[in-house]
């Protein structure tokens, strides 16, 4: 009897549902025959509020103003939707999923699913942590799915993911861009990642070695190194206009979907364990029968992903490369990934099963994590290491980096693998890994003379790229730690210049990773550092920038710059000092649009205050003319 009062006394209880208002009378009338009939009547008018009526009549008042209909319906749902993100209640929202009410739930959830309004909301209240297991909101889910246009939208709901059909669609709309892409994105992107990728070492896990060292190291942690949404910022301009890759033939997805579809990508394959391992899987399938490499670069972009986030893969991953032949080798890999330290003992096992005549496929060394490991311990550290641990660590290093193997798809069976370049890169690696690390104890004013001795030698070694990935892991570090040394004397800092301009020159697929660290110091303060030593410092990383523009870098250089001016991230007499040395370089006929992104920079009034009454007035004033003649309007005959 209470129970159905209630019902009676909520407001506007007269548009609940027939068959719920019927059962809640009959029992009041049941109980009180007498006077039960006015009693649902009185609390029905009791409880009246008229919203509904109220809405409906202030819709139609507002289809009177100057704003069209749809003006109108645009303002009252943006009221409603933000009343129910603010007011909605989980538990009432599952008394739409009783027997009695499912089917006219079904029925009005599949007209809101089609309003781009409602179906916005229903995301917004899908990504609040309190709704993640929501059952409303994970029934409608498959409402939406249901038409495969609107895929698209739920690749960025992780509600949408629990349910595998949903999930596997996501993975096929994200997947078709991301393959078609090609190569040479996938190289910028994949190299860029582990360019960045900083192992969390365990300092416990291993007595014996000495890892890279933690006073260097603390300041390019990974909690300040660029996030992997940071690829699309640094790669997606390039420098043919946007033009699509493909290396298996025409595509009609543009080169910017590609970069839209990777976060989603990495989103969807760390969301949870089940969804990480279904999509490697899927991975491994298309690397046997693709003849590019987009899919293995997808596999490592992934695993690199889940690793920054601190997600223990170690077991799947190990598992899915091939080489379950080897349980010796995946049990050492596996504690080195899961421990994320150059285990001694592990290290031992993995050399020796790849100097023998029948060794594990080279799938096993190729782990975004293992390779950071051993760049960091060649490389950026300055701590002492045994010679056998150095031959170890470069043998592993260049063996994962130029050995060539052919596998039968259906079998996975190894049909041949190419070896004879693995001495000669590891000859590479240990002279560049010896510079560097000899560098890197270096400090104060010998520190120039020494390295200019030894220049040469390293950049001959940056051809090979194993070891252009360890210098630039090493130049990165130095930047960071050697900055008193910079102030003392800005000569100490023109050798790894050099060396950066050199690594711009013979890696393109660096180059993505040199704008990121460079625009990274350009952008952050200096602490204690003098303001003419500072500004010297700044040219010279200016002097970084405009060398990576002649190397090919044009628009992703020239759009960074723009973005730091616009965001005042730098001083505007830096930008000054940018533009001039970009048209030193920078010859007529110019392109058109090198043109376009350069104007902005050129014409803006803090800029071209300051360059028309310099000393390079003239490039300026060249510049502008040229764009002038390019763009007046032809004359009409």
């Amino acid at each position: 009897m209470e129970e159905a009062r209630a019902v009676l006394k909520k407001k506007d209880a007269i548009l609940e549902h027939p068959s719920m208002l019927a059962e809640a009378i009959d029992c009041i009338r049941y109980n009180n025959p007498q006077s039960g009939h006015n009693e649902a009547e009185e609390l029905l008018v009791e409880s009246y509020q008229g919203a509904i009526e109220f809405l409906f009549e202030l819709g139609t008042w507002l289809t009177y103003i100057d704003e069209d209909a749809q003006s109108t319906r645009n303002i009252i749902e943006s009221v409603v939707k933000e009343a129910i993100l603010q007011n909605y209640d989980r538990s009432k929202a599952i008394t739409c999923l009783t027997d009695e009410a499912s089917a006219d739930t079904m029925e009005w959830l599949s007209q809101m699913v089609e309003s781009p309004t409602w179906r916005q909301t229903i995301y917004n209240l899908a990504q609040h942590p309190r709704n993640e297991d929501c059952p409303f909101l994970s029934l409608s889910m498959p409402c939406i799915a249901v038409k495969e246009s609107l895929i698209g939208e739920l690749v960025s709901v992780p509600l949408a993911w629990n349910t595998l059909g949903i999930f596997l669609k996501c993975v096929i709309y994200v997947l078709q861009p991301l393959l078609a892409a090609g190569d040479t994105v996938k190289d910028q992107t994949f190299m860029y990642s582990i360019a960045f990728l900083q192992p969390k070492r365990n300092n416990a896990s291993c007595t014996n070695y000495s890892s890279v060292s933690h006073s260097e190291m603390s300041m390019v942690n990974s909690e300040s190194l660029p996030s992997i949404d940071d690829v699309k910022g640094f790669v997606s301009a390039v420098d043919n206009e946007h033009q699509p890759y493909s290396s298996e033939g025409e595509s009609h997805f543009s080169f910017d979907t590609a970069q839209d579809m990777l976060t989603h990508f990495l989103e969807m394959g760390c969301h949870s364990e089940h969804g990480y391992l279904l999509l490697q899987s899927i991975l491994q399938c298309l690397a046997r029968k693709m003849k590019s490499h987009c899919a293995h670069h997808l596999i490592w972009l992934l695993e690199a992903e889940a690793s920054r986030r601190g997600r223990d893969v170690s077991r799947y991953t190990t598992y899915l490369c091939g080489a379950r032949d080897y349980p010796d080798s995946m049990d050492a890999m596996r504690i080195i990934l899961k421990e994320q330290d150059l285990i001694p003992d592990a290290v031992l096992l993995l050399e020796e099963a790849y100097k023998g005549d029948a060794s594990p496929p080279v799938a096993l060394l190729r782990q975004p994590i293992f390779i950071a490991l051993l760049a960091d311990a060649l490389f950026a550290s300055s701590d002492r290491l045994l010679t056998e641990q150095l031959e170890q660590y470069a043998y592993l290093y260049s063996y994962a980096a130029v050995v060539v193997e052919e596998i039968e798809p259906t079998t996975e069976r190894r049909i041949s693998c190419i070896r004879t370049e693995v001495d000669e890169a590891k000859r590479e690696v240990l002279e560049a890994s010896r510079i560097c690390r000899q560098w890197n104890n270096m400090s104060g004013s010998g520190i120039s003379l020494r390295a200019f001795r030894d220049l040469p030698s390293l950049l001959r070694c940056l051809s090979c790229r194993p070891v252009s990935l360890g210098v630039f892991r090493f130049v990165r570090v130095v930047f960071h730690t050697k900055r008193v040394d910079f102030e003392l004397n800005m000569d100490t800092m023109k050798p790894y210049c050099i060396v950066v301009n050199e690594l711009a020159e013979v890696n393109e697929y660096l180059r993505p990773a040199l704008l990121a660290f460079i625009t990274e110091l350009l952008a952050s303060s200096v602490e204690g550092m003098e303001d003419l030593s500072q500004l010297e410092y700044k040219r010279m990383l200016v002097g970084l920038l405009v060398h990576l523009l002649s190397c090919g870098h044009v628009l992703p250089v020239i759009n960074t710059m723009h973005r730091l001016f616009l965001r005042n991230r730098v001083d505007v007499s830096i930008v000054r000092h940018f533009v001039t040395e970009v048209l030193k370089v920078a010859g007529q006929p110019y392109a058109t649009f090198f043109m376009n992104a350069l104007h902005p920079l050129v014409v803006h009034p803090d800029i071209s205050d300051g360059l028309k009454g310099g000393k390079d007035t003239d490039y300026v004033n060249e510049f502008l003319e040229y764009y002038e003649k390019e763009n007046s309007p032809s004359p009409s005959y």
